[in-house]
């Protein structure tokens, strides 16, 4: 299927064949008939695209900042190749499209052929949660309803305008200054609009408004309105000008509102809204993505349909133009001159090629490498892990699966792997072994089906995310002749290896500072219900290396001496083991940026070992630490994986059981508040190893 794509490194505009969406998803599957470009929004991203690295610096300061912290913590190298892997990957476009279901979804009530509005990139098949899949109404044209997201965001900024207001003001009369416009006309509204275009001012005047086309914004509306003002300023601008903001409150009322639901500059004189009490809110785009009730883009845009629906507002003249996603040249090329406010992509259907396996002709030969395939084509298996797979000589990496084709297309290019699709019986074919990089609550079943198909299986932590989980696949792994490993790669770095020798069965003191960072609050691995959570999915790297440098002797019990369950989920913990060896790991968010991201302290027989990092090895020894490999072991644990299926040493029932008490003791780490204390070995043979 054809998708259409932004290169942000040279701001070249592209249509790419990818494998359509997958079929086995719990998501809608949708072929597209119309998307909706607005000359706002992505015009902005192609901008951005086209600048300089100088230009693109100046558009996002708080990134270059980002940057900098990343080259103190991580050096230049290592920044480089990040912002170079990113700008490289082309970005889908897109945010607004029309189609029909293309497969039933009896879970979420949807029949092939319901038509629907989706927040889809421009691309002949989407892949869309059922709560951003909305009906559209019999008597709603298509080209209609691919307004949908720009009348969801101007819905969302409507509801925050104050109960009883009678006047607003609509600041900015781009697509969606005029949508909003149309949608408080219908409301019964008195609004008074004002654009730098007066072309855009006068199409609003024709469809009722009040227009400002000349003289102070200011003046004029207050005379408009007795001099008290308006009751609420809607901000429906794009710009990076504080001005419009701090303007606003000369004509906004005491205590009256202002509200953005445009991309504006907010440098707030503080005066101008502490003497009228003025109240300034940034509107939530079209409303939650993530629910289908109130508040919901769901609820927003399905409100509009009936607006539309009902003929209380008309969009259908704001359309300028319509072009094939065939050719992508025209895509964003606008005319300077004249009104011109959105543009519909058309897709052919009668001539689109859904494919879901694009395979590339391969010699066959005999070898006695290990086949494999991999799971998930994501950031992290596309910039780390496939890399170090094609450098193993005894493997043969030859199939991805994905659920979605871009990624699966820019793998396959960047390193020529064979196969590349989204349908599980073409990837299962002629592999030996399977590497899982998918979310973590997937984890359980995947691992289950490759186990079933008798294949040796590597999956990127936490091996599974409930107890329960644990118990049954546990009992699976023990049933087969397999090899089995999960990425806890820092547990074969060659530092560990040196320090597991140095311990060499001695009383010892681990301490570990972790630089985890701050993620975003709706972050996926703040999502406790769906992934199991911080503490469980990146903090059981350190549990795990803390049993593999202290594997002398066995762990007894855990506490938890600081904890943050809620805004970050990060804590302090410390693992007591029965030779009175501890370990102590302080998983923080709350430190500095350009701090090292990992601190390991080891201290036995009053000798003190530093690993800042994995790039610095030192000790209070006169010792030169360069003879150790830097790194934190990603090669050499897929090398062992790699040689234990080739050699055939399979998974033993203790090193399985060490796998999962590895995992129990994250999953348990991950339910303690702060003071609590578990005596974790036994409650581990009491819960899994005793059964």
């Amino acid at each position: 299927m054809k998708i259409l794509t932004q290169n942000l490194k040279n701001g070249k505009t592209d249509v790419l064949e990818v494998p359509s969406p997958s079929k086995e998803t719990n998501k809608i599957c949708v072929v597209n008939n119309y998307s909706l470009i607005s000359t706002g929004t992505e015009s902005m991203i192609v901008n951005f695209g086209k600048s300089g690295w100088v230009n693109k610096a100046l558009q996002q300061p708080e990134r270059v900042k980002d940057v900098i912290n990343k080259i103190k913590s991580s050096g230049i190298s290592e920044t480089y190749r990040a912002i170079r892997n990113k700008l490289n990957l082309p970005m889908p476009m897109g945010y607004a499209a029309v189609g029909e279901i293309s497969e039933d979804n009896i879970k979420h009530s949807f029949m092939k052929g319901d038509r629907v509005f989706t927040n889809s990139f421009h691309q002949e098949e989407a892949l869309v949660n059922h709560n951003m899949c909305i009906p559209i109404p019999n008597n709603v044209n298509d080209k209609s309803a691919s307004f949908g997201a720009i009348g969801g965001i101007a819905m969302q900024s409507i509801k925050c305008i104050p109960n009883d207001s009678k006047n607003i003001a609509i600041i900015g009369l781009g697509l969606l200054g005029q949508v909003t416009f149309r949608i408080l006309n219908a409301l019964n509204y008195n609004c008074i609009v004002y654009d730098i275009d007066t072309k855009k001012v006068q199409l609003a005047i024709d469809n009722g408004a009040v227009g400002i086309k000349t003289g102070d914004i200011s003046e004029f509306i207050l005379n408009n309105t007795g001099g008290i003002g308006v009751d609420c300023t809607i901000i429906a601008a794009s710009s990076s000008s504080n001005e419009i903001v701090n303007k606003a409150t000369e004509y906004t009322r005491r205590k009256g509102k202002i509200i953005s639901s445009g991309l504006i500059g907010l440098n707030l004189i503080r005066d101008k809204f502490f003497k009228k009490q003025i109240e300034l809110v940034v509107s939530n785009s079209s409303g939650d993505k993530n629910h289908k009730k109130e508040g919901s883009s769901y609820e927003n845009i399905s409100y509009f349909f009936q607006l539309i629906s009902s003929r209380k507002i008309i969009v259908e003249d704001l359309i300028s133009d319509e072009k094939s996603i065939n050719h992508p040249k025209q895509i964003y090329a606008f005319p300077k001159d004249g009104l011109f406010f959105s543009r519909l992509i058309k897709y052919d259907k009668k001539n689109i090629k859904l494919f879901q396996t694009i395979s590339r002709s391969e010699k066959t030969e005999k070898s006695d490498k290990i086949t494999a395939g991999l799971i998930g084509a994501g950031n992290y298996a596309q910039s780390t892990l496939i890399p170090i797979i094609k450098k193993c000589k005894n493997l043969h990496l030859t199939k991805l699966l994905a659920r979605e084709g871009l990624s699966l297309f820019l793998a396959q290019k960047r390193f020529n792997i064979n196969v590349v699709t989204t349908r599980e019986v073409d990837f299962y074919k002629k592999i030996d072994s399977v590497f899982i990089t998918t979310p973590h609550e997937s984890h359980f079943s995947l691992i289950s089906k490759s186990i079933d198909l008798s294949l040796s299986t590597w999956v990127e932590k936490p091996l599974v995310i409930t107890v329960n989980e644990l118990i049954d696949l546990r009992k699976k792994m023990l049933s087969k002749n397999l090899v089995y490993a999960i990425g806890y790669n820092r547990s074969l770095a060659p530092w560990t290896l040196y320090m597991k020798k140095k311990i060499n069965c001695q009383k010892t003191k681990v301490k570990m500072l972790i630089n985890a960072g701050r993620l975003p609050q709706d972050h996926w691995l703040l999502n406790k219900e769906k992934c199991g959570g911080r503490i469980l999915g990146e903090f059981c790297h350190f549990v795990d290396l803390s049993l593999k440098l202290l594997n002398h002797t066995k762990l007894t019990s855990v506490k938890c001496l600081k904890r943050d369950k809620h805004l970050q989920d990060t804590g302090k913990f410390i693992l007591f083991f029965d030779d009175e060896s501890s370990s102590e790991i302080d998983y923080r968010y709350d430190l500095p940026p350009n701090q090292p991201k990992e601190r390991i302290d080891v201290y036995v027989s009053e000798k003190k070992y530093y690993n800042n990092n994995w790039k610095k090895f030192s000790s209070n020894e006169s010792f030169n630490f360069s003879f150790i490999t830097k790194g934190k072991g990603q090669q050499e644990a897929v090398n062992s994986f790699i040689d234990n299926i080739k050699n055939k040493n399979f998974s033993s029932k203790n090193e399985i059981n060490d796998m999962c008490f590895s995992t129990y003791t994250s999953i348990k780490l991950q339910e303690m508040n702060e003071g609590d204390h578990i005596e974790i070995q036994e409650e581990f043979e009491k819960e899994i190893s005793g059964l």
